[in-house]
């Protein structure tokens, strides 16, 4: 008793306190408002004087595996017994469709030749930014030569892939020679300028789209201009604090996500716009006075926007929880990015709100109804009316649930794709030559695989290892295999036999993409027969292993999907944390998660569908499953928030039932438009003409669609419904049956639906 006497009064002090802050942030954003705008302005123009800060270059696959890597282990052993690398990047390929006549093949060779001596006779600078290498393939198609090339340590890629330019123009004096680079290097390259060229149509797109999407949703052009206004001043400040933070604070930014952080950051900031000038709308209609309806409007959104906000941020930072540094740089990124969006959203929003007043939805200070039309009132309250129902409510969720398990059956077969050639434009210099490979069925040669055979004295076993390239070549993965039975008598260079006589190594040429699917599922299964094959060849005591882009494809592949497991787990018990605070409930918050979850496998089901099955491609690029389903968690539980913090609002007072049928019909409009706006912004990004930003914005639309449309004003009402009080276990806020039935307070469900 004494404790519960001591309880009461803290309680009463927290409560107390927490009210005062709100009537202070009141008084800020509504009344200090002029400041709060000269504030941010003044941020902006200090953001935009600073020095920006460097950008992140890009990085082969092998740089986004831990230093653990057997890939990249393997790699390090080989280049320490070898005097020269046997991987290459970067290759050339000379093709002649009537065929590549002896003395085409001779000048491939002996420009090959010159190239290398170039460097071995001391003829090129020092440093890094040349050519030290050429290597022809031995053997290639009857129309088609590669050869691969090996920059100085230190190139960049860009410059990597310039100079392989310069090295294919020597066959530009034959009319019927064509050159193309490819390669993992030139194809990255290609991705990053095709990214770099196109953001800022896409940036603009976003304002477009956004602004459409809000002008009809207000019947105004002023709200437009105010959500483009506060999302501007926060683009320009986010962009550099984001920037700043991560060279303060030791966090990568790949430029791969950042139509990732420019969408999110858009659709947050417009998401919350559009629900706080709702509510302020729907309160100016009951006060003359625009300030008031402003701190109604706030007093009311603010906690929502404030809980909605944390929780998109909490879901994203869990890609901390990865093993790979490529995702975890994400985490960070986009997290902040929320932060800053939720800032601006609960500061600057309301401000410019409370300044504008009643011009925000008229030019001509007239109120337009933003509300739903009577039509969609009538047919909003007449679905809810089913939903409260138990029978109706049993029927929604057996639907729902079924077509949102059907959606999601193909991505029980969805595969990871690392290819870089694959994703790019039709039309693409790296891609043609990779294609021109593929018709010369030499498709690997791109990026051959290395077998590295460590053994005592394993080199002078000749004819052994010639035995095992023979093996190797004969497998159905494989299309050539080439190592000590193609090296001359006396290995005097290190290529293929090491100068100590403990290390031998093939190239293998693999039939398909080396970095796309199949090669991965083919180069694991030879990587299972290879000890097989080396003791069937006569070689004892060696151990067999590979590395090469395919390798550490296969080792990255792996890791996203655990890295996938781990951090959807991670989010979902961060998203449940949130919401469980928030609701001051278990039950509902894990049901509701659930809803999320399955929307999440629908969506990318459905993209599994689209690009693997019907388009064709090999799989998914690794990273766009990956971040998607974490932002689909993430963004679900924001407007979980959004649709079930009103109805818990209004289950304060009343029974669940009556909640909802008040809540869901009076906030359908702003989560429906704040869905539409968000789900728009992310199908911007497939103007980025790459494979992976098609699959991000097409599995990111689709997750908000179903979301929008049919989790939130379906299939949460109807589980809730279902649940009955259960829904606020262990807390006892719910009840489902009036406590004082047929009093003037607490209308019957039928009564709440009508009005």
């Amino acid at each position: 008793m004494r404790g519960q006497e001591a309880v009461g009064p803290a309680l009463r002090s927290a409560g107390s306190a927490v009210r005062a802050c709100g009537r202070a942030y009141r008084r800020v954003v509504v009344d200090g408002r002029w400041y709060v705008v000269a504030a941010w302005l003044v941020a902006a123009v200090v953001v935009l004087l600073l020095p920006p800060a460097p950008g992140s270059s890009g990085r082969l696959l092998g740089g986004l595996l831990p230093v653990s890597s057997d890939a990249l282990s393997v790699q390090e052993r080989s280049l320490e017994a070898f005097d020269v690398p046997l991987l290459s990047g970067t290759a050339v390929v000379v093709h002649d469709p009537a065929g590549l006549d002896l003395l085409t093949r001779a000048d491939v060779a002996l420009w090959a030749l010159a190239t290398s001596q170039a460097e071995l006779e001391g003829r090129v600078p020092d440093g890094p930014g040349h050519l030290v290498g050429a290597v022809p393939l031995p053997s290639s198609s009857a129309d088609t030569a590669v050869t691969y090339l090996y920059a100085s340590p230190g190139t960049s890629l860009t410059r990597t892939t310039e100079l392989a330019r310069q090295y294919a123009a020597h066959f530009h004096n034959q009319a019927s020679v064509r050159t193309y680079v490819t390669g993992v290097t030139p194809a990255q390259v290609a991705q990053g300028d095709y990214l770099e060229s196109r953001l800022g149509v896409f940036e603009g797109a976003s304002v477009v789209v956004i602004a459409a999407v809000v002008a009809l949703a207000f019947r105004s052009w002023v709200a437009p201009v105010a959500v483009l206004a506060v999302a501007g001043v926060g683009f320009v400040v986010s962009r550099r604090l984001l920037a700043a933070l991560a060279q303060a604070l030791g966090f990568s930014l790949p430029h791969q996500i950042e139509p990732l952080v420019v969408a999110l950051f858009l659709g947050v900031v417009t998401d919350y716009c559009v629900l706080l000038f709702s509510t302020f709308h729907q309160e100016l209609a009951t006060t003359e006075d625009p300030r008031e309806a402003a701190r109604r409007a706030v007093a009311r959104d603010a906690p929502i926007v404030a809980v909605a906000g944390l929780t998109v941020a909490g879901g994203t930072i869990a890609l901390l929880a990865g093993d790979l540094g490529f995702f975890r740089s994400f985490g960070p990124a986009l997290s902040l990015t929320v932060v800053v969006g939720l800032l601006l959203s609960l500061t600057l929003a309301p401000a410019v709100m409370t300044i504008l007043g009643r011009r925000l939805f008229s030019l001509r200070r007239r109120q337009v109804a933003v509300a739903t039309t009577p039509r969609d009132s009538e047919r909003s309250r007449s679905r809810v009316h089913l939903l409260i129902t138990r029978r109706g409510a049993a029927v929604a969720t057996a639907v729902s649930v079924a077509l949102l398990l059907l959606a999601a059956l193909p991505a029980l077969h969805l595969r990871l794709d690392q290819s870089f050639t694959a994703g790019l434009p039709e039309d693409d210099g790296a891609r043609r030559g990779a294609q021109v490979l593929q018709d010369s069925r030499v498709r690997g040669a791109s990026a051959p695989t290395e077998v590295l055979v460590e053994g005592e004295g394993v080199a002078r076993e000749r004819a052994a290892l010639a035995r095992f390239e023979e093996l190797v070549r004969q497998q159905p993965e494989v299309v050539e295999a080439i190592g000590p039975a193609q090296s001359p008598v006396s290995e005097r260079y290190g290529i293929v036999l090491s100068r100590d006589g403990d290390a031998a190594r093939l190239l293998v040429v693999l039939g398909s993409d080396p970095l796309g699917a199949e090669a991965i599922s083919d180069l694991r299964a030879l990587e299972g027969r290879l000890d097989g094959l080396a003791r069937e060849a006569g070689l004892e005591g060696v151990s067999v292993a590979v590395t090469g882009q395919t390798a550490v494809a296969s080792e990255l592949t792996a890791l996203t999907r655990a890295d996938l497991q781990r951090t959807l787990l991670v989010a979902l018990g961060v998203e449940l944390v949130l919401l469980a605070l928030y609701l001051r409930a278990l039950v509902a918050p894990l049901a509701l998660l659930v809803c999320s979850a399955l929307s999440v496998a629908a969506a990318l089901g459905v993209t599994t569908w689209v690009f693997q099955d019907l388009g064709g491609a090999e799989g998914l690029v690794f990273y766009a499953p990956f971040a998607t389903a974490v932002l689909l968690v993430a963004l679900g539980s924001d407007y979980n928030v959004f649709a079930v913090g009103a109805i818990w609002a209004e289950a304060a007072h009343r029974p669940l039932s009556q909640a909802i049928a008040v809540a869901v019909p009076r906030s359908t409009r702003a989560i429906t438009t704040a869905g539409l706006i968000l789900a728009a912004t992310f199908a911007m990004v497939a103007i980025i003409p790459l494979a992976t930003f098609r699959q991000i914005a097409f599995t990111m639309t689709v997750g908000l669609l179903v979301d929008t449309f049919l989790v939130r004003p379906v299939l949460t009402p109807a589980v809730l419904t279902l649940l009955g009080r259960a829904a606020g276990w262990p807390g006892h806020r719910i009840r489902t049956s009036p406590e004082a039935p047929g009093s003037p307070s607490s209308p019957s469900a039928e009564e709440a639906v009508r009005g």
